[in-house]
């Protein structure tokens, strides 16, 4: 019988740092589990057992007694146990009145997971208060009545804000996305466009956006230029890996050599493109930018074509490809974590690419794909290397395999994706990226860091949480929205797998 929720070192650590820094009050560790619990039903399916078995004490970790947390046991006035059994009772569809055993593990499951969301979302130094009322309090979506009256009072604010900096426009159309506003307008002279972009910061003040950056791109049409305004928090749309995925089944996505969805344009249609065409890619963005969710919906992508690529897998940290460690098609026998395994299993992999030159040259092929139609059978490699700064600062001597491959890897059907949350010259330096012209750029702290890894601005005024700006080889610079990947998502493309 489970009647304690065991919690690992790392959830452990979890809980004293929302304590310590998110609620900075005299709270006890039961209070962040419950919260965690709600959090956690807030999902539309339940925790996957295989993703959080039953969690025996381990060393560094804590557990929560039943009496504590749900009051189990206390007089009448405390104990809330059946109000939990009956709301647990609904969401799982079981009755866990009549079984103890499962009562608990569904508990300690659900404490887990949202932690394991709360650890995902938010960040130390963020507010945790502002956090909860987002996340908890805010999950419902506007209805469409409500959207055209924003829009209509959207669109006269900004007409009245640009009378006042003197600029001469009108707003055409209004549209709203995930997260922004796209609003059209019509510029009644060419030099109305000079004065908009350097009235943006005063155009935010104006319509009480503080320090969100507001941002314009050229419209089709005479005189039209787009103006994205970020809407408030409250607002956003969440957008789901079962929202994008079934892109990838459809035309154009569904002829790429190895297609991609990374969640939504500003619009809400899915944003696909080919890594095989990339032919690499860098994707830096800090803590609690979504870098971990992009790299998973990457991956996701990768499993769910119908010629599963083979994947190498370097994770530095241990934590974020641990799911992913039972795949059948993991190049090293699993999941690497140490930068001396991960110097090894890059080695081996330009011995790979050496060997593929040597045979497309017997067969007089170009690529992959003209090798392979000519009989050669080669399977597509992806190397996903988490926390590349990381390993850098370990393992200095991975940066030759890397950049060899960069070089000269794509036509052998072997493609990199490279990220880090330290986007820096010393993580990402010149002869990488000179080989990786495809980058995704998260939210970063400054804007130098946005030109290491789009040779441009823009990523320092982006809004956290999967907002971001992607650079494809040859196309100009778009921005998405990424999806939210759940611990179900991949539990359930893995067990495809």
């Amino acid at each position: 019988m489970v009647q304690k929720v065991h919690l690992s070192e790392a959830e452990r650590s979890e809980v004293q740092a929302v304590i310590r820094s998110g609620l900075r009050a005299k709270v006890d560790q039961w209070t962040v589990a419950r919260l965690a619990l709600a959090r956690s039903l807030q999902e539309p399916t339940s925790p996957s057992p295989e993703l959080f078995p039953p969690n025996p004490q381990r060393a560094g970790g804590t557990e929560l007694h039943a009496a504590q947390l749900i009051g189990e046991g206390k007089g009448q006035e405390e104990d809330f146990s059946d109000a939990f059994r009956a709301v647990l009772s609904v969401y799982e569809g079981v009755n866990l009145f009549a079984d103890e055993d499962a009562f608990h593990d569904v508990l300690q499951r659900h404490v887990r997971r949202g932690l394991q969301l709360i650890r995902s979302e938010w960040t130390e130094g963020q507010d945790f208060p502002q956090y909860l009322l987002q996340q908890l309090f805010f999950g419902a979506t506007p209805g469409e009545e409500d959207g055209e009256v924003g829009s209509a009072e959207m669109a006269g604010k900004v007409e009245a804000a640009l009378a006042q900096l003197g600029v001469g426009a009108n707003v055409l159309e209004v549209l709203e996305g995930p997260r922004l506003t796209r609003l059209t307008l019509g510029l009644d002279a060419l030099d109305d466009l000079d004065r908009l972009r350097r009235g943006l910061a005063k155009l935010a003040f104006a319509l009480g956006f503080g320090q969100e950056t507001l941002t314009t791109s050229l419209a089709p049409g005479e005189r039209r230029i787009h103006l994205l305004v970020p809407r408030p928090l409250p607002t956003w749309k969440t957008v789901g890996w079962s929202d994008v995925a079934g892109v990838l089944d459809e035309p154009p996505a569904a002829g790429f050599g190895l297609p991609v969805v990374l969640g939504s344009d500003i619009l809400s249609a899915p944003f696909a493109f080919d890594l095989a065409e990339a032919p690499h890619l860098f994707v830096g963005g800090t803590t609690g930018s979504g870098k971990s969710m992009c790299l998973h919906a990457i991956l996701l992508s990768l499993l769910k074509h119908r010629e599963r690529p083979d994947l190498l897998l370097i994770d530095p940290k241990a934590v974020e490809f641990s799911a992913y460690a039972a795949l059948p098609n993991l190049r090293s026998g699993g999941v690497i974590t140490s930068p001396e395994q991960a110097l090894v299993a890059l080695e081996d992999l330009v011995s790979e690419m050496d060997e593929r030159q040597a045979k497309l040259a017997r067969l007089d092929a170009r690529n992959i794909a003209e090798a392979n139609s000519r009989g050669a059978n080669l399977r597509r490699i992806v190397a996903v290397l988490d926390e590349l700064g990381d390993l850098f600062m370990t393992k200095r001597e991975i940066e030759g395999p890397l950049i060899r491959l960069a070089q000269k890897a794509r036509s052998s059907g072997i493609h990199l994706v490279l990220a880090t949350q330290r986007p820096e010259a010393a993580t990402f330096p010149g002869l990488l990226r000179s080989n990786i012209p495809s980058r995704v750029a998260l939210t970063v702290q400054k804007a130098a860091e946005s030109r290491i890894i789009l040779d441009e601005g823009g990523a320092e005024g982006l809004l956290m949480r999967g907002d971001m700006l992607v650079k494809l080889a040859g196309r100009p610079t778009l921005r998405a929205h990424g999806c939210r990947i759940d611990p179900a998502d991949i539990a359930a493309a893995v067990r495809a797998g």
